[in-house]
């Protein structure tokens, strides 16, 4: 237990705050701003937004300026705030009213401190867990006089601030850095990367058409040796090869309004340099399908990291079998067809063999040459804005295997491939340090919050003063009971314990 300063006491939260208020309904104050779970950052203390109170269906807590609201669902997100002006809140919050014996600012501090977050989380479990006063009442503090207090707070936010103004400097970097991989790449699949190398080499490279006429050959050959393969596992033997006239010609892509190329350039679809797939989901709740499964099975949110090393869960041979589930070789490439938030349109590679779902569309080219793939992925992580507005429209916005196969592919001769490929990893191993070690100052910053923290709540952060007073005679009474807000004398002046 860390030694008291003089003046100091050893006390509870339960001992010094005041009671939060009773909840209230939308329709008694339908203007008052309302701030949901949704609108204070998570590990952080800022308001990121609010709505009408009058627009939420369930009552809320209230509060005045001064209050402060804390974030009682899954605590480990540290949702803390200070309220700057009056409102009313989600039923998820506990609003601490401002009383005599803990200043505002010193309390929202305290509840931010990793230690008390780490108290609170290690009291909920649960896909939502959640904490009540009750709970929280017992976590053992010191706490220094009010005027002291106050001093903490003060230089809190001062350093608080210098931090604040180093991260809004570190995040133009992030923002700086994404702009210069995205200008890269839209530069590669252009041509502008390579335009000085293009000219130097224009008489030493064949054109992009013999690189098409090839893919074009492997991939035939692709199918006729797996179709061969299906054919001998159930003991056929063609006869003749009129099955070969079966093969699914790729269409080509609508050039119509597409831009010009560089000089040996050409046009060709998705479906011409890849072949495009699909999983599926087999029906929940069929346990031949699932119990004991091994083989790995991938769902859209897999595509969020650039490498797919793990499976979302497994699924059994019987799925494969039975299902249009199939499984895919590791090294073909995997976009999120649909996916919530920034999911849809997002490009990865598999790393292992796996199933995916339909929400998954997986493209293979790496055996119909080898230079395909690094670039083909470079183009979707360019196009992924584009990819994304080609699905726009209707209550939930999809991408498809048709949209897939006839997205326009800018193809350069093999030689210029090679030489992007080259010149994009190089950049991409740079800007990978960067985002490295911008990560490292961004975990350095979230330390020093703590460490001020630490030194403040063991009164090492600002001067002691033995002329404060203690707060050991003071009570936890709310010193801000609500009075008319947004003009309405509230219809209830109760507190409620919860």
């Amino acid at each position: 237990m860390t030694e008291l300063r003089p003046g100091w006491i050893r006390t509870t939260l339960g001992e010094v705050v005041a009671r939060p208020r009773a909840k209230a309904s939308p329709a008694d104050y339908p203007e008052l701003p309302f701030v949901g779970m949704d609108h204070i950052a998570s590990n952080g203390m800022t308001l990121l937004g609010t709505v009408k109170f009058g627009d939420m269906k369930s009552n809320g807590g209230l509060f005045l300026e001064g209050d402060v609201l804390y974030g009682r669902m899954r605590p480990y997100l540290n949702k803390v705030y200070r309220a700057k002006f009056a409102g009313a809140c989600s039923a998820e919050f506990i609003v601490f009213p401002r009383c005599d014996a803990i200043d505002s600012d010193f309390l929202a501090y305290l509840l931010h401190d990793s230690k008390f977050v780490t108290f609170a989380s290690r009291l909920s479990s649960g896909d939502r867990p959640r904490v009540d006063l009750s709970d929280i009442s017992s976590y053992s503090f010191n706490l220094p006089p009010r005027e002291e207090q106050t001093r903490i707070a003060s230089t809190i936010a001062e350093l608080f601030s210098r931090i604040d103004q180093g991260e809004q400097t570190f995040q133009r970097a992030v923002a700086l850095v994404e702009h210069y991989r995205v200008s890269v790449l839209k530069a590669a699949v252009t041509g502008e990367l390579t335009r000085e190398w293009r000219e130097k080499n224009k008489n030493k490279v064949e054109p992009s058409e013999v690189l098409l006429a090839r893919i074009l050959k492997a991939r035939r050959e692709a199918w006729e040796k797996d179709e061969m393969e299906k054919m001998r596992e159930k003991g056929l033997a063609p006869r003749n090869d009129t099955w070969k006239e079966k093969y699914p010609q790729p269409a080509g892509p609508e050039i119509t309004d597409l831009p010009e190329l560089p000089c040996g350039w050409t046009w060709v679809s998705i479906g011409q340099a890849c072949f495009v797939g699909t999983g599926a989901t087999p029906k929940r709740g069929t346990d031949r399908y699932y119990n004991g499964g091994t083989v790995p099975w991938v769902t859209s949110s897999a595509v969020n990291e650039r490498l797919v090393l793990q499976p979302t869960e497994f699924i059994t041979p019987a799925a494969i079998e039975e299902t249009n589930a199939k499984v895919f070789p590791a090294g073909s490439l995997l976009i999120a067809l649909y996916g919530e938030g920034k999911t849809r349109g997002k490009i990865s590679e598999l790393a292992i063999d796996a199933a995916t779902n339909q929400a998954c569309a997986a493209l293979l080219c790496g055996h119909l040459d080898p230079c395909l793939k690094p670039y083909i992925r470079s183009f979707f992580e360019k196009n992924y804005e584009t990819l994304r507005q080609e699905a726009a429209g209707g209550v939930q916005p999809n991408l498809n295997l048709s949209i897939l196969k006839a997205t326009p592919l800018p193809l350069p001769p093999r030689e210029e491939i090679e030489e992007i490929n080259q010149r994009i990893s190089k950049r991409q191993s740079q800007l990978a340090a960067l985002v490295t070690e911008f990560s490292r100052w961004q975990h350095r910053s979230a330390a020093l919050r703590q460490s001020v923290l630490r030194s403040a709540f063991n009164g090492k952060l600002v001067r002691q003063d033995p002329e404060d007073e203690s707060v050991a005679l003071l009570r936890p009474r709310n010193t801000s009971t609500l009075g008319p807000v947004n003009g309405t004398v509230p219809p209830s002046q109760k507190t409620a314990s919860s």
